[in-house]
């Protein structure tokens, strides 16, 4: 007995797939992995693609949010306010408990904010991408210098290089807005400008770290290379 038109019809729309699951199945992953470094220091901010996707101002946020609220970046900013506070750091704060929770706090609003504006709100206005590009191989001084000029140079949402405007004016707008809670000693123009000014060496570190990390990770943990998964193609069913 032969199958109805309609039971033809209703087979064929239950095995076609729909527009959404072939763009779907087409699109290239947008997302990467991030495994933490020494499986401690997360890397969220740092992409090792060649032809990364673009970040939406909504990816940049989460970006901010996943930083903000990382356990190992809460901790390590809990451990600097105890250097702080041995040291006497700001001595504005005082000591004793009152003066460890200040430098504590002091810790998590600078690093919030310093996060809000560098990777969100300034890279969002001015369309520019706040992720470290990895290189991962390559002769050491081209790679080494690729992380040192990147506090000034960045890659646009577009592609291609430009000035780091973003992460400049991310910078300065969050030791500015540390004048409304740090010691009055610790305000005003020039120590603002002062902070900034420190941030540029301790980002060279950071991203010299970004570059170089997973190599000497590899070499010393004996782990492989992670390779990054090639989307494939899911079989469209014949109808």
């Amino acid at each position: 007995m032969l199958p109805s038109s309609e039971n033809s019809l209703s087979n064929d729309e239950e095995f076609a797939p729909s527009g959404e699951h072939v763009a779907s199945a087409l699109a290239p992953q947008r997302f990467e992995e991030h495994p933490r470094l020494f499986w401690i220091i997360p890397t969220y901010s740092v992409s090792s693609r060649k032809a990364p996707s673009m970040l939406s101002p909504h990816d940049k946020f989460h970006l901010f949010a996943k930083n903000a609220i990382d356990p190992y970046n809460l901790g390590y900013t809990a451990f600097s306010a105890s250097l702080a506070q041995a040291s006497n750091d700001q001595p504005g704060y005082g000591q004793g408990v009152a003066g460890y929770c200040k430098r504590l706090g002091s810790g998590l609003a600078d690093e919030t904010s310093a996060g809000f504006f560098t990777t969100f709100l300034f890279p969002s206005a001015l369309r520019q991408d706040p992720r470290y590009f990895r290189q991962g191989s390559g002769p050491f001084l081209q790679r080494l210098m690729h992380a040192v000029i990147r506090p000034l140079v960045t890659r646009k949402d577009s592609g291609g290089r430009t000035f780091n405007w973003a992460g400049l004016l991310g910078s300065t707008a969050a030791s500015g807005l540390s004048n409304a809670y740090y010691p009055a000693a610790d305000r005003g123009v020039e120590p603002t400008f002062t902070r900034v000014g420190w941030g540029i060496p301790f980002s060279v570190i950071d991203h010299v770290i970004d570059e170089f990390g997973p190599d000497l990770e590899r070499r010393f943990l004996e782990k492989k290379p992670d390779l990054a998964p090639v989307p494939q193609q899911n079989a469209i069913p014949r109808s």
